[in-house]
């Protein structure tokens, strides 16, 4: 869950603003960032005393650039990172989802079905992260988490670069207790063998609740991986029988990640793969909403003229201008007085003309009352309008009946009126002073400013996949840009297509409607794939030169007790006879040792 920000807390790591915090680990905290394009990222900050230690940042920096190599759809991948920082930190795709450890803890054991799900997905992301030359060391339920479109492993191969700095430490440990494999407490070289013990030890926690060794002490916990066979009895056998292969003592006992994924018959991922209680709790872990700000005017109200001061709601309105165009105030805040004074004496004499005007050919507007003060007779609802028609309108106002003094005509605005107060009918009052010679042209209105234009409407969150199988990655990668994503992982790998370079595959399928900042997965087909030959029956000699014809140059191997009666012969091969694979991948062979 995202949880608010500390007091303490940075505001920025590199270049991604913090939005609130994930959590916190061995290595130091996690927190949720945005990018300045706005992608969201888990941002893992080392803790101080351990950037701190000799030749810890050059083993960060060296195990960060494995495995930004390693690109899976059931990995979280890492997408920025910076060693040299004055406290080094890494970046990861974020995944809104809680961690396997948080969900059992809640909810209690997953179903048969949601385990094998989960054994899958985790299979195939441990098999994307060996390929690319990284052991993840520290694969437990907190390094596992839950998304709807299937699980996430996070922090592969960065704990190998706590290694030497732990081991130089009384009492530490390298890994968790209870899920690491028995070499790895023994202390001794790890392999990818040592991952998938750890996945027995994972699942057997998500299909029971707890963890094939039970709890307990750290140094008791040791003894048990070691010397002690897991206790499995409360595991459904469907899962028993997985678990129990991948905790063999021996590593070469165990599956390899290809061989556990053709075992689990590597069905489609459902959507619907987590249990109701637990797809339920995804929503806890969207993003908190971005700040908003206000970029432009309400549209109820009309924005100011240039250069006018805008009132706040708590200063008291000034008095209104009877739709003569208020002067604002200056940069310094003072009032432009001569132009309000000649307005003023303008409207005051408008008003002694006309309330004293007597009947006489011509129309006549009715005069207000004078007001105390003159530039504020009458309340207006807007701006004044002026047009052509009404520039040119006159009232004759003629002379009075004792007086000999002959008065021109005088133009003059049509009025503008206002509601009454008591909403009874519009309240008399001219709404301009009539023009007079000389007078100030500030007295006359001015054209309203126009109104802001509407804000545009918020972008979409969800599109819809498009088909880019059969594509490059720069065409493919451009068409799902165009629709609005942003997040394009991709992997190069064999899956036996001719088309070099193209993608064969991609997740979620076209059509799929999912949210612009979810990842769309392409799979592409490698350069330098080659199509394993059968050497079963064969000695290691016979088999190391025919794998050799095929490309194939990284052939490990491994004599073991495996119930044959040919000595020194291959009776296993991973990956399989007429698999595509890469030739620079390892083939391993087993073989019959003769002392069994």
């Amino acid at each position: 869950m995202v949880k608010e920000l500390r007091p303490d807390d940075p505001a920025v790591i590199g270049p991604y603003r913090l939005l609130g915090r994930l959590g916190a680990g061995g290595m130091g905290n996690v927190f949720l960032g945005q990018s300045p394009g706005g992608r969201l990222v888990a941002v893992k900050v080392i803790r101080p005393e351990l950037a701190d230690e000799p030749g810890f940042r050059i083993r960060f920096a060296r195990e960060v650039a494995a495995a930004r190599h390693v690109s899976g759809l059931f990995t979280a991948l890492v997408v920025d990172a910076d060693a040299d920082a004055p406290v080094p930190w890494l970046a990861t795709a974020y995944v809104a989802g809680p961690s396997l450890s948080e969900a059992v803890t809640e909810h209690g054991p997953l179903p048969v079905p949601s385990v094998l799900a989960l054994a899958a997905g985790l299979a195939e992301g441990l098999g994307v992260i060996h390929q690319a030359g990284v052991v993840h060391r520290d694969l437990k339920p907190a390094n596992v988490l839950l998304a709807h479109d299937g699980p996430r492993v996070i922090d592969f191969g960065i704990s190998r670069a706590m290694e030497t700095t732990m081991l130089t430490q009384a009492g530490t440990v390298v890994g968790s207790p209870g899920f690491m494999s028995p070499e790895q407490a023994d202390g001794k070289v790890v392999g990818p063998p040592s991952d998938v013990f750890s996945l027995g030890a994972v699942l057997a926690f998500a299909a029971a609740g707890e963890g094939p060794f039970g709890t307990g002490p750290t140094p008791a916990l040791m003894y048990r991986v070691v010397n002690h066979e897991p206790d499995l009895a409360s595991l459904p056998p469907r899962v028993r029988a997985v678990v129990a292969r991948c905790l063999a003592k021996e590593p070469a006992a165990r599956p390899t990640t290809a061989e556990l994924l053709a075992e689990l018959g590597g069905s489609q991922l459902a959507a619907n793969w987590l249990p109701e209680p637990v797809a339920a709790e995804l929503g806890r872990y969207a993003p908190p909403p971005a700040a908003k700000t206000a970029t432009s005017w309400p549209e109820t109200v009309d924005r100011p003229p240039a250069g006018s001061r805008v009132r706040t709601p708590t200063e008291p309105a000034g008095p209104a201008t009877g739709g003569t165009a208020a002067r604002g105030r200056t940069g310094r805040g003072s009032w432009r007085r001569p132009a309000w004074l000649a307005a003023a004496a303008a409207l005051a004499a408008a008003a002694a003309l006309t309330g004293f005007a007597l009947s006489g050919p011509g129309t006549v507007h009715p005069a207000a009352e004078p007001s105390a003060h003159p530039v504020a007779a009458v309340k207006t609802t807007g701006p004044a309008r002026e047009t052509r028609a009404a520039r040119k309108a006159t009232v004759t106002v003629p002379h009075r009946a004792k007086s000999s003094a002959k008065l021109r005509p005088v133009r003059t605005a049509p009025a503008r009126t206002a509601p009454a107060a008591d909403g009874g009918g519009p309240a008399a009052g001219p709404a301009t002073g009539p023009a007079q010679p000389g007078v100030a042209a500030s007295s006359r209105a001015t054209q309203p400013a126009p109104r802001p234009a509407r804000s545009a409407p918020p972008p979409p969150s969800s599109g819809v996949v498009p088909d880019v199988v059969g594509t490059t990655l720069a065409a493919a990668s451009s068409a799902l840009k165009a629709r609005g994503f942003g997040n394009i992982p991709y992997l190069y790998n064999c899956y036996g297509s001719a088309d070099t370079g193209d993608v064969v595959q991609q997740a979620p399928g076209a059509g799929a409607t999912i949210s612009l900042t979810a990842p769309v997965q392409l799979y592409l087909q490698a350069n330098n794939c080659a199509t394993v030959p059968n050497v079963m029956g064969m000695s290691l000699s016979d088999a190391a030169y025919t794998l050799k014809q095929e490309g194939f140059t990284n052939i490990p191997y491994l004599y073991g007790c495996y119930g044959s009666s040919q000595t020194g012969d291959v009776v296993s091969e991973s990956p399989g006879a007429g698999s595509s694979y890469g030739t620079t991948q390892p083939v391993s062979l087993k073989l019959q040792a003769d002392n069994c």
